[in-house]
């Protein structure tokens, strides 16, 4: 490991030896008079607290021994990790701008690449689990708490946006930019070398940050993981909000209304399981269930615990329909998957006004004291485009990203319901009519998305009740190859060449103690094609299945287009 000594006499300028076209941009981010450097053409880890970067506040520099390790201000410890250098550091590129920065790098086991992890909800919080993932694998590695610190009892606390227009703007784009550059500058001054990769692995909002970095910033990153992607952030927060208020007005609240959900989920599944061919427990293109609540309205003396009110089945019903304007009757976005209840009621929507949407209408409204009991859907969410529309990332043009050679694999999950599975479906198919004239394989050499079914959002919650382990952001892969491990799958895009095919998710019999065994794995598919049962053979077996294209149907099978409109037009 490298030490904090200034022993080492370094005899030629480090720059001098990157390439030559890493010099210029060095040379001009960063200052390296004065670093302590070592035996190994490298600063030391200490002397990067002398580090003069643009911007930027160096706050510590900490040589870190490899074993259990505790970050200040976490609750949790870290095990087996290897030695690091531990740089903390806040970049103010603009005025009322403090985005403070996280950066992990391997003393003796780096990998020579760079792995950027995103952030989640509002951000506020560096994610260190995500960050150790990746450190054990070899990789540099980052985050960002976006600009502000998050509220340690409300997470959908927005207090800091109020007033501060530049902070709302680093939790937009900035932060995760700066971080972008600000790592890189740190990895070059300690190894004495630029990374020879960087990757950017992030679910939900971090999902959203790695869109938004391809349509932004295409130079920053060679290969993006984005999951779960709050792409479309006004209009799926306005869908949380007019979902959750469908609920509230039918009663669906509390324990018993998510037991109404729960039958909703079960009914469901029993109507469409079989539409892909295999009764499973799941349904695998919701898209082609059409069951309709309406039907299991409670008959006179029948058992309420197994049937609706008019009420009820009117909620739900209109909860898997997408949001409209109710005066222009413009598509708004997506609604919820059939099927997707459990994780309907793991973010608590049975539990009142969702607190997402909530929040981003109270800075929106300039009012802390906004509860939704005003929401007007036709006059309101045009003022939250107004204001915070420019977070959603959602430029279609990916070619300046595809030209600078960057790989993009996007994952969704089929039941999410925090940014429905519609919004990622019809971004991707614009994609496809805006950077490649309409043709798929004409995305598909740089931009590849997989769905995910029957799982919420994010993968890894114990209700999902599909596979979900494809060794995501906050996830340790079953087997390092790159069909189970959704990193060595964009490694081996990058690096070699080789586009992923399929990848393969695999649920544990017990999903808080993997080594219970394996229950089930089942190939997960570029879109548009999915996981087709080949007739025969175990269906908890991915062998068992091929990818193939099938096209969403209607419930009788006759595939008219005349279902639910999921993604319906602008």
């Amino acid at each position: 490991m490298k030490s904090g000594r200034c022993d080492a006499v370094e005899s030629e300028p480090v720059i001098a030896r990157f390439p030559i076209a890493a010099r210029v941009g060095l040379a001009a981010g960063f200052v390296l008079s004065g670093l302590c450097m070592s035996q190994a053409q490298g600063a030391t880890c200490e002397s990067l607290l002398s580090l003069k970067l643009p911007g930027t506040v160096i706050n510590a520099a900490q040589s870190v021994p490899a074993g259990n390790y505790q970050p200040p201000g976490s609750a949790a410890v870290f095990s087996n990790l290897p030695a690091f250098c531990r740089v903390t550091a806040t970049v103010s590129p603009v005025p009322d701008s403090a985005i403070n920065i996280e950066v992990w790098m391997p003393a003796t086991t780096w990998n020579g690449k760079y792995q950027q992890s995103g952030s989640h909800g509002f951000g506020g919080t560096f994610y260190w689990a995500e960050m150790t993932r990746q450190l054990q694998r070899g990789y540099a590695t980052s985050i960002t708490d976006d600009g502000h610190p998050a509220n340690p009892t409300n997470p959908f606390n927005v207090s800091w946006a109020f007033g501060h227009p530049q902070k709302i703007t680093d939790f937009a784009w900035r932060a995760v930019h700066e971080l972008a550059e600000k790592s890189k500058l740190l990895i070059a001054a300690f190894y004495g070398r630029p990374q020879r990769y960087a990757y950017f692995n992030g679910c939900s909002d971090g999902g959203r940050e790695g869109m938004k970095e391809a349509q932004m910033f295409p130079h920053d990153f060679d290969g993006i993981i984005a999951g779960g992607a709050a792409a479309w952030w006004t209009h799926a927060a306005t869908e949380q909000l007019v979902m959750s208020i469908n609920l509230q007005k039918a009663g669906i609240q509390g324990a018993s209304g998510a037991a109404v959900l729960k039958l909703a989920q079960s009914a469901a599944t029993a109507a469409c399981d079989a539409q892909d061919g295999v009764v499973d427990g799941l349904i695998a293109d919701p898209r082609r269930c059409h069951w309709d609540p309406t039907r299991l309205v409670c008959k006179a003396g029948q058992d309420p615990s197994t049937c609706f009110t008019p009420a009820q089945a009117a909620a739900i019903k209109a909860n898997v329909e997408p949001v409209r304007d109710p005066v222009t009757h413009r598509w708004i976005f997506s609604g919820m998957s059939r099927g997707s209840e459990f994780d309907q009621i793991r973010f608590g929507y049975n539990l009142g006004l969702a607190p997402f949407a909530i929040a981003n209408y109270q800075v929106a409204l300039n009012d802390p004291n906004w509860n939704g009991s005003t929401f007007d859907l036709h006059t309101d969410l045009p003022i939250l485009d107004r204001a915070l529309g420019f977070i959603s990332a959602l430029d279609t043009n990916l070619q300046p990203f595809r030209k600078a050679g960057g790989k993009l694999i996007q994952w969704h999950e089929w039941d999410d319901a925090a940014f429905t599975p519609g919004g990622a479906i019809k971004y991707y198919e614009q994609v496809i009519d805006e950077t490649g004239h309409g043709r798929v394989d004409n995305v598909q050499d740089f931009y590849r998305l997989f769905m995910l079914p029957g799982v919420g959002h994010c993968t890894g919650a114990a209700t999902d009740v599909g596979p979900d382990n494809i060794g995501a952001e906050n996830q340790t892969a079953v087997s390092p190859d790159p069909q189970h491990d959704i990193v060595s799958a964009l490694e081996a895009w990058v690096e070699r060449g080789v586009a992923p095919s399929q990848l393969i998710a695999t649920q544990f019999n017990n999903a808080a103690d993997p080594a219970q065994g394996i229950r089930r794995q089942r190939p997960i598919c570029p879109y548009p094609a999915e996981a087709t049962y080949k007739g025969s053979g175990n269906i908890d077996d991915a062998t068992s299945f091929v990818c193939s294209v099938r096209h969403p149907m209607d419930e009788d099978g006759s595939g008219d287009g005349s279902g639910d409109d999921q993604h319906g037009d602008d």
